[in-house]
């Protein structure tokens, strides 16, 4: 049953990096002007949205590239950061903006599930 985890674990991990590629693109072309209303904030040319954006798909990328690897400890503290994360940028633009972001969602969920499967490895 370890080894099924490990490989849950190292799945969410291609996940989390190609959710990482996925979220500096639409950034970018957020960014650029390109699409709007996929990142909010951007469209108002907000500088630390755009920095908080690039962060979070640097640290999927961190995350995911820690997952593939099967570091179970760093796995578990890089999900719960995920999912905390994650659960404050949802609270912030339904309290600011009164939207919802499917990103911050998908990254809050994958947090979670990253944290659980990390937790039952080192068990």
């Amino acid at each position: 049953m370890k080894d099924y985890n490990k490989s849950s674990l190292k799945a969410l991990g291609v996940i989390m990096i190609i959710f990482a590629v996925i979220y500096g693109l639409v950034g970018t072309l957020a960014l650029a002007g390109v699409i709007t209303g996929a990142l909010p904030g951007h469209e108002n040319e907000e500088i630390i949205i755009v920095a908080l954006g690039y962060a979070v798909a640097l640290l999927a990328l961190i995350c995911g590239i820690v997952c593939v690897a099967g570091n179970a400890g760093a796995s578990k503290a890089f999900g719960i950061l995920f999912a905390v994360l994650g659960l404050g940028a949802l609270i912030y633009q339904q309290l600011t903006n009164g939207t919802f972001s499917i990103f911050d969602c998908l990254a809050m969920c994958f947090g979670v599930a990253i944290a659980a499967i990390a937790s039952k490895i080192e068990e």
